[in-house]
């Protein structure tokens, strides 16, 4: 069994209004944010101290994401907000939370409303549907 949070337990962001940003743009991301006064911390947290931010997510990709956990936890960190929502690396949370495990983050110093509108004021910033493939 996979487990993913109920809707009631995000923030009830479709998948589809989510910024998403490239491995390759995340220099350009914390740049970008660092011009807005919002600073990024990298971190290590137990997966199952974060909360999302969106509300729809891909079953297989969470379960792909547990399965490759001990590569994935290694990968780009996930951007997290002051108050613990995510923004961008969702199905990697998951993947770490079906495992019991820990997750690499930045951490904002913002909250996520004011995070989120920086993420989608970067203009390397996309969104993508549910069933559309990751980078």
């Amino acid at each position: 069994h996979i487990w993913q949070p109920a809707k009631s337990q995000t923030k009830g962001i479709a998948r589809g209004a989510m910024p998403q940003v490239k491995t390759a743009d995340y220099d350009e991301l914390i740049s970008f944010l660092r011009t807005k006064n919002i600073r990024l911390k990298e971190m290590k947290v137990k997966a199952d101290t974060l909360k999302a931010t969106q509300k729809n997510f891909n079953v297989d990709k969470i379960a792909s994401a547990a399965q490759n956990y001990s590569k994935l936890h290694k990968a780009k960190p996930i951007i997290v907000s002051a108050d613990s929502y995510i923004i961008d690396g969702h199905h990697r949370w998951l993947g770490a939370v079906n495992v019991g495990g820990d997750i690499r983050i930045y951490k904002a110093n913002v909250n996520v409303d004011e995070l989120l509108d920086a993420v989608k004021e970067f203009p390397k910033s996309f969104t993508k549907n549910i069933n559309e493939e990751n980078e």
